[in-house]
C-alpha cells in the first residue's frame, strides 16, 4: 500500500510541476493570498537552499545521490515490510517520494522546479515544491520517532522479554533472597 502512496505522491508532484512549467513563465508570480502565499515558476539547479547551484557538475552529482538514496530507501522499505513499524515505513515513504520527484526533475529539466512561495513581511521563505515537503515531513517524522520511540531500537525478542527483576517481582521473589 505504501508503494501506491509513493506512486501517487510522485504523480501529483510531477503533474503540478508540469502545469507550472506549461502555464507560468519563468519567475512569474501569481498571488494566492496577497502578501503571504504565491505560486511562481522558479528553478533550482542545486539542492536545498541552492546548495551546489549553478555548478555544471552539481546536477550530475545530485542526480547520482538521488538515485542511490532512492534505491537505499526503497530497499529499507522492502526490508521493513513485515515489521510492526508503520510510522517508520511511512516516513521512509515520504522521503523516497520526495527524492524520486526531485530526481525526475533533475533528469528531465536539469534543474528542480519549485513553485510555492511564502512571504513574511520583507522576508521570502525559500521557494519549494511538493517533493520538498515530502522530504521535510518524512525527515521530521523519522527524527521524532528516533528521539521519542524507546522501543525503536529494541529487537523483537527484547520487547517480549521482561527484565529479570521484573520477573522476580511478578513471581513474588527477590533476586537477593537465598532459598
Amino acid at each position: 500500500m505504501l508503494y501506491v502512496l509513493i506512486a501517487i505522491l510522485v504523480f501529483f508532484d510531477q503533474l503540478i510541476k508540469f502545469n507550472i512549467t506549461q502555464n507560468l513563465g519563468k519567475y512569474e508570480i501569481v498571488p494566492v493570498i496577497q502578501g503571504f502565499f504565491s505560486i511562481t515558476h522558479f528553478s533550482n539547479t542545486g539542492a536545498a537552499f541552492s546548495f551546489l547551484a549553478n555548478k555544471e557538475w552539481g546536477i550530475i552529482l545530485l542526480t547520482g545521490i538521488s538515485v542511490v538514496v532512492s534505491v537505499i530507501l526503497l530497499y529499507a522499505l522492502y526490508r521493513l515490510r513485515n515489521m510492526h513499524v508503520f510510522w517508520i515505513r511511512f516516513a521512509i515513504t515520504l522521503l523516497v517520494s520526495g527524492t524520486i520527484g526531485n530526481m525526475i526533475d533533475r533528469i528531465r529539466y536539469q534543474e528542480v522546479v519549485d513553485y510555492m512561495m511564502f512571504t513574511f513581511g520583507s522576508y521570502t521563505f525559500p521557494i519549494f515544491n511538493l517533493a520538498d515537503m515530502c522530504i521535510v515531513c518524512g525527515s521530521i517524522l523519522l527524527a521524532v520517532l528516533m528521539i521519542f520511540d524507546k522501543n525503536l531500537f529494541r529487537s523483537e525478542e527484547n520487547k517480549k522479554e521482561k527484565l529479570p527483576a521484573d520477573k522476580d517481582i511478578i513471581e513474588g521473589t527477590s533476586p537477593t533472597n537465598d532459598k
